[in-house]
């Protein structure tokens, strides 16, 4: 895939982190220059619990165009499969991370190969109660971080790929993001509550383990984290009303004690540089909308993916930070209902940065995919 560099102001955020190089990628010479090339893209795919369809993952290889497109990857020895409702994936060093929700598990496959590696039980190391549901991962440096469903982040040792450390944190945690202030490195949690309306935002200094809980009566059910300096950007999904109307989701900015709405009606984000795009899909729209909020210029703007099959059901979307390119991923639509459909396989279309179809295909995922990583690798061109 060719590089195409975005047009907006380059300011770092906090879930941002470059983690896939690794020295066995790095096979640079003097006479030659090195740089980094996306290499692949990961799906995780819920499946469908409630039809008894397993979650799975799929792998799109961006060495070729169009990409070559690898389902059910997952490989164990033992034959079994991701299980219920994996719900993230990331990649970090040499690994793939899986957070597999209903089976209690952190999955760690090898980056090329997909083979397992490992199995964490996070019910094993944290409790019955507190490991339950692993929800969302981050890595940075030599950890990988993951929150579980009993109010916890649990703390995984990429050398040992053991749980070394906990952090309690508010109720029913979700997405995070990392940002520094001081010198000192903070780790930002999103706490749901279920979407019970009474979220917050915990705050864990890693440089001393202590913790702090953000509360606002603006915040009720935060999902996603985007760090920029001391700023805290959150994708909330809101409440619901008696006729279940999702209402006051969007993506609020934190500042301080201060909360500001800055996107309106929004239930999916991506970020890159100074970017937040998003998508808005609540239960029962016809179609979906999008936006892209500068935070530099505090510039809300409506914008519309042109060309390629329709992005009918958005759920997932990411930016490659490498190249800036945006993947959305949607459900299938089933033509008898006019509604999603969650047991047929989705499908993933990919935009330049002026938000334009790129390539010639959609390509296909699993069942209900949720979540979207990038592979990287270092090349060199020689002189």
């Amino acid at each position: 895939m060719k590089k195409y560099l975005l047009s907006f102001a380059v300011v770092m955020m906090g879930a941002a982190f470059l983690t896939a190089c690794t020295n066995d990628d790095n096979n640079s010479n003097s006479g030659g220059s090195a740089y980094l090339s996306t290499s692949g893209a990961l799906i995780i795919n819920n499946g469908s619990a409630s039809s008894s369809i397993d979650g799975s993952l799929t792998f799109m290889d961006l060495s070729t165009n169009p990409a070559g497109v690898q389902q059910n990857v997952y490989k164990n020895a033992n034959g079994t499969s991701l299980g219920g409702t994996p719900n993230d994936v990331i990649v970090h060093g040499d690994k793939i991370y899986i957070a597999g929700c209903d089976e209690n598990t952190v999955f760690v496959l090898n980056r090329k190969t997909f083979k397992q590696i490992k199995r964490i039980s996070t019910t094993d190391a944290l409790g019955t109660a507190e490991g339950v549901s692993p929800r969302h991962l981050i890595g940075y440096a030599d950890k990988v971080y993951v929150t579980t469903y009993g109010g916890y982040v649990a703390v995984v040792d990429t050398a040992s790929l053991s749980i070394t450390n906990k952090y309690k944190v508010g109720s029913a945690p979700e997405g995070m993001g990392l940002g520094s202030n001081d010198s000192k490195l903070y780790l930002y949690v999103a706490n749901s509550d279920y979407g019970n309306g009474n979220g917050s935002i915990s705050i864990i200094n890693l440089s001393d383990g202590s913790i702090n809980e953000f509360k606002n009566e603006m915040i009720h059910n935060p999902q996603e984290l985007a760090i920029a300096g001391t700023d805290i950007y959150v994708l909330d999904w809101g409440t619901y009303d008696e006729n279940w109307n999702q209402v006051n989701a969007g993506v609020y900015k934190i500042s301080g004690n201060t909360v500001t709405k800055v996107v309106p009606d929004a239930t999916g984000m991506a970020t890159y540089g100074s970017a937040i795009l998003t998508f808005n899909y609540p239960w029962g729209a016809k179609e979906p909308t999008y936006s892209y909020y500068d935070i530099v210029y505090n510039q809300l703007s409506s914008i519309k993916f042109v060309g390629g099959n329709p992005i009918q059901s958005p759920a997932a979307i990411a930016i490659d930070p490498n190249t800036g390119y945006i993947f959305i991923a949607s459900r299938d639509m089933n033509p008898d209902t006019g509604y999603p459909s969650y047991t047929t396989p989705g499908y993933l279309n990919i935009y330049d940065p002026t938000f334009n179809f790129y390539g010639t295909t959609s390509y296909a995922t699993g069942v209900e995919p949720h979540a979207i990583a990038f592979s990287y690798e270092v090349k060199v061109v020689n002189y």
